[in-house]
């Protein structure tokens, strides 16, 4: 990744922790905006690519990171801080069906790291589409430690939580299928690898 690109990522990342100390003087100042999840994930999922590329001993493409920042910007400053989770119809299903599709990317990398790239396409599949559905439990997950320990509504606990939750679940798992089929089609994934 050339000076400008690795600027602009850098920026990015400066961007989501002035939002997170902005939504955290908000907490404080509000008592009723409670939004402690998006200051949380705010602070620490804008790092996830250079921990991830560390832990796989890759560079990740600019597009794909950008893809990253942008889906983070939708899903955790406009979704959870300015509630429209709660204000745009199927906002909350359309951010998880994207996450689905997105986090196909870390089985990939994975099937890459592994090795396992000449693996029949059923097993790549697999892979793929359950490490994508692993990491939306882990979201519901925390979501669920949010509700409980820092009293807040991500799940919508109050009225349909556990159909909140499934169907954020169902949404993420057939976004998985979606990116698993891209990242298992050779042309596809090759078009996904460029910087």
């Amino acid at each position: 990744m050339d000076k400008l690109k690795r600027s602009l990522i850098i920026s990015i990342r400066v961007c989501f922790i002035i939002f997170a100390i902005l939504f955290f003087v908000q907490i404080l100042v509000d008592p009723n905006y409670n939004k402690w999840g998006g200051v949380l994930a705010g602070l620490g999922l804008p790092f996830l690519p250079p921990i991830f590329e560390h832990c796989f001993k890759f560079k990740m493409p600019f597009r794909i990171q950008l893809l990253y920042y942008i889906f983070l910007f939708i899903a955790l400053d406009m979704g959870i801080c300015l509630d429209l989770y709660k204000t745009v119809p199927y906002f909350d299903k359309i951010v998880h069906f994207g996450s689905g599709v997105l986090s196909t990317i870390v089985g990939y990398y994975a099937i890459v790291y592994f090795k396992a790239t000449k693996t029949p396409i059923v097993f790549r599949t697999l892979v793929i589409v359950g490490i994508s559905t692993m990491i939306a439990v882990v979201w519901e997950f925390f979501e669920f430690g949010c509700d409980k320990f820092l009293g807040q509504h991500m799940q919508e606990l109050v009225s349909v939580g556990v159909d909140d939750t499934m169907y954020d679940l169902l949404a993420a798992t057939l976004g998985s299928f979606l990116g698993a089929w891209m990242f298992t089609n050779p042309k596809l994934a090759k078009e996904l690898e460029k910087n």
